[in-house]
């Protein structure tokens, strides 16, 4: 049997089954009232002129009591709706978003010749027979010194401006200009004589770990001159902009420390209870020169706040003439108890805490048929004790 030439044939009452145009009767064919074609007569498509094409524009579905109200005049779309407009076109990004003030990367080799000599090195090492036999007796030892210096040395920078991107720390830091730290800069903190807390790349380091100054390693020449700051963005108590300055050592001969100018001693963090995780970021400027750093010196000791109080991008704009940022390190800190000793008998104040006011749960109010709406109306018989929260 022949598959029908239309759709949806109404010759069924009349033949009980679907069959070709080429068997149907006369009568069939009255009763239908449907003309039959053949694939070649068959009439084309008729399409109405709608003109360009343009976007899909949907309007927000009815609004339910108790749902937040938008303004029904926008349509929902990404260049008229208010919330987007709120987003996409909020505020213009400083001048400084963008702009590379690091030194230059080093050049590598690009992704072509990256996986010719990749492909090479791997036809090397399973033509070994000792690889081989290492591997399989299970006294295959890799080097991870050595894997950890290629990865600095191709793309460890790269990674991580990447992460300093994720942490915001080019945005909080340096109004969203940016550079590569192309200058390996490894910081540990000595907890005992055999034990020591390595800052990786944002790794959490609690305050009495890091209770004395730590001990910074880089690669330099010896007849350069380097600057080192540690600062926090995420702790000043009055200004949501400014940030503590908790290390300062200027015009350092080579990679020695000791043997640079103290501009600000060491102050341990103090992050206040309540307030979360905050950001130590070390920052290694290298200097084309001796620099004078009477203007920024702080006299030793230095426990006031209002003292330390500091804006790295202001100071950088400064002496953009003189300083380049070449590496960075940074760490996470949280509250415990030695901050209580630091602010009465260090600073000698009160510990402030704080305290976050969770805000009321919306409930929505009951309907007779939700239909395809969440049931949260039932959110208002869940118990009312209060959940503790640890911060």
């Amino acid at each position: 049997m022949a598959a029908p030439l239309w759709f949806g044939s109404r010759c069924a009452p009349v033949l009980g089954t679907f069959v070709s145009s080429s068997r149907h009767s006369q009568a069939c064919l009255e009763q239908c009232g449907r003309r039959f074609f053949s694939r070649k007569q068959r009439p084309k498509a008729i399409v109405a002129p709608v003109g360009a094409l343009k976007a899909n524009v949907q309007y927000p579905e009815p609004i339910q009591e108790g749902e937040i109200k938008y303004q029904e005049e926008y349509p929902w779309h990404e260049k008229t709706s208010p919330i987007s407009q709120q987003l996409y076109h909020s505020e213009e990004p400083p001048p400084s978003h963008g702009v590379d003030i690091g030194l230059p990367v080093p050049r590598f080799p690009g992704a072509k010749k990256f996986r010719q000599l990749k492909r090479k090195l791997t036809n090397e090492n399973r033509a070994s027979s000792e690889l081989e036999r290492a591997a399989r007796l299970r006294t295959l030892k890799v080097p991870l010194d050595q894997v950890k210096e290629d990865w600095q040395a191709s793309f460890g920078h790269e990674q991580l401006k990447d992460v300093a991107t994720h942490y915001n720390i080019w945005k909080d830091l340096f109004e969203g200009a940016h550079f590569h730290p192309v200058v390996v800069t490894n910081v540990y903190y000595d907890c005992d004589d055999d034990h020591a807390i390595p800052v990786y790349r944002g790794n959490v380091v609690t305050p009495t770990e890091a209770s004395r100054p730590p001990v910074v390693q880089y690669e330099s020449d010896e007849n350069s001159l380097w600057t080192l700051i540690l600062t926090n963005p995420d702790g000043h108590l009055r200004d949501n902009e400014a940030e503590y300055l908790h290390w300062f050592v200027g015009n350092i001969p080579g990679s020695d420390i000791s043997k640079g100018e103290t501009v600000c001693e060491y102050f341990p963090p103090f992050p206040p209870q309540g307030t979360g995780y905050h950001r130590f970021v070390f920052i290694l400027f290298k200097q084309e020169g001796p620099l004078d750093y009477s203007m920024e010196r702080r006299p030793a000791p230095c426990h006031s706040l209002r003292r330390r109080t500091f804006h790295t991008f202001e100071f950088y704009r400064d002496r953009q003439d003189q300083l380049t940022p070449a590496g960075l390190n940074f760490f996470q800190c949280q509250w415990d108890q030695s901050v209580r000793d630091t602010f009465r008998s260090v600073l000698n104040m009160p510990e402030p805490i704080f305290e976050y006011d969770f805000p009321k749960p919306f409930i929505a109010p009951q309907l007779m048929i939700p239909h395809r709406k969440p049931i949260q109306y039932l959110d208002k018989y869940l118990p009312k004790e209060p959940v503790l929260k640890r911060f």
